[in-house]
C-alpha cells in the first residue's frame, strides 16, 4: 500500500497544480492504472493472495509476488480515502504524513494509526475512518471497489474504437473510414488507452485491419514504447506475422516488466521459437525478477 502512496502523490500532481483540469487528467491516469490492475490481477487469479493489499511472503519467493497491485490496489484505496474524507481534509494530512516519515520505513499499520491519529479530533472524519473495513481492503483478494472516475478524457478514445471493432466485425465500413486526423489533438496516453481497448475487444482484429490501423495512425513506427508496445500486443493477437520480428526488436531494447513480460506471453503463443530465440539472446540484458518471470512464462516452473 505504501507504493500506492507514492503513485498517489504522483497522480495527484496535476489536481494539485491546476485544480481546474487536474482532476480529469489524474483520473485519465488512474484508468490506465485499473487496466494494469486487471490484467495483474488476470495474471494471479482473483482469488491468488497476491492480489492482496498485505500479503504474507513467509516462505515463499517475493520475486513471484511482484506486480502492479500494490500500487495500482494502493492508489485506489488512497482514492477512496480521499473521497471518503473530502479533498479538503484529505490535502491537510498528506503533508502530515510526508513530514512524520521523511526518511524512515514505515508499513500499512503505521499509515492507518497515523491517520486516525491525525483526525482523531476531527468526530466526523473520525467517524468514517473508523467505520471504514480496513481487513477487506488490506487482505481481501481480488478487485477493490471500482471508482467512479471522470471518464471524459477517455470517452473519445472508446468511441475511435467502437468504431474499429465494427469495422472489423465487417459492420462499420460504410460508415467510419479511418483517417491519420482521427489522433488529432491526442496525447500519447489516449493513444494507450484507444489501444488497450482495442486490446480488450472480444475477438482478434483481422490482420489487414491491423495493419491498417498501424500506417493510418503511425504505430508501428511509433517511438513511445507505451503505445508501440500495445500495438505490438494487438498485432500478436491477431497473430499479424507483420509484427513478430518488430516485437522480438523491440524486446531487445526495453527491459521493463511491464513491457517484457506480456509481450513474451504474446509472441510465445504465435512464434514459441522466435520468443525463446529473443529471450536466449537478451537475457542477461534483463532484471534478474523479471528475467526470472519471463523464464517461467516461457518454460514453466522447475
Amino acid at each position: 500500500m505504501l507504493r500506492g502512496s507514492t503513485f498517489g502523490s504522483m497522480r495527484d500532481g496535476p489536481r494539485i497544480l491546476n485544480d481546474e483540469h487536474g482532476e480529469p487528467h489524474r483520473d485519465f491516469s488512474a484508468i490506465i492504472g485499473w487496466k494494469a490492475l486487471s490484467d495483474s490481477i488476470a495474471n494471479f487469479g482473483e482469488d491468488h493472495e497476491f492480489t492482496r493489499l498485505i500479503i504474507d511472503l513467509k516462505g515463499k519467493d517475493p520475486d513471484d509476488a511482484f506486480s502492479s497491485i500494490p500500487y495500482e490496489k494502493g492508489f485506489i484505496f488512497l482514492y477512496h480515502l480521499e473521497k471518503l474524507l473530502g479533498k479538503d481534509k484529505w490535502d491537510t494530512f498528506i503533508p502530515h504524513y510526508f513530514t512524520k516519515y521523511k526518511q524512515k520505513s514505515l508499513d500499512s499499520y503505521d499509515f492507518k494509526s497515523t491517520l486516525l491519529e491525525f483526525f482523531a479530533s476531527d468526530s466526523t472524519a473520525s467517524k468514517l475512518l473508523e467505520e471504514l473495513d480496513w481487513d477487506a481492503w488490506f487482505y481481501k483478494p481480488g478487485f477493490p471497489p471500482k471508482p467512479k472516475f471522470d471518464t471524459s478524457l477517455v470517452d473519445v478514445c472508446y468511441k475511435l474504437a467502437n468504431q474499429w471493432e465494427a469495422l472489423s466485425k465487417g459492420s462499420g465500413k460504410a460508415g467510419f473510414e479511418p483517417r491519420k486526423s482521427d489522433l488529432d489533438g491526442w496525447s500519447a496516453n489516449q493513444a494507450v488507452v484507444f489501444l488497450e481497448r482495442v486490446q480488450g475487444f472480444d475477438h482478434a482484429m483481422k490482420k489487414d485491419d491491423v495493419e491498417l490501423m498501424g500506417e493510418t495512425y503511425g504505430f508501428a513506427k511509433s517511438q513511445n514504447v507505451e503505445v508501440v508496445s500495445r500495438y505490438f500486443g494487438v498485432g500478436l493477437r491477431a497473430k499479424d506475422p507483420g509484427v513478430y520480428n518488430p516485437t522480438a526488436e523491440l524486446l531487445g531494447k526495453v527491459g521493463r516488466m511491464k513491457f517484457v513480460r506480456p509481450l513474451f506471453k504474446q509472441l510465445n503463443a504465435v512464434d514459441h521459437d522466435l520468443a525463446i530465440k529473443t529471450f536466449e539472446k537478451n537475457r542477461d540484458f534483463y532484471h534478474p525478477i523479471c528475467r526470472g518471470m519471463v523464464e517461467k512464462d516461457l518454460f514453466g516452473t522447475k
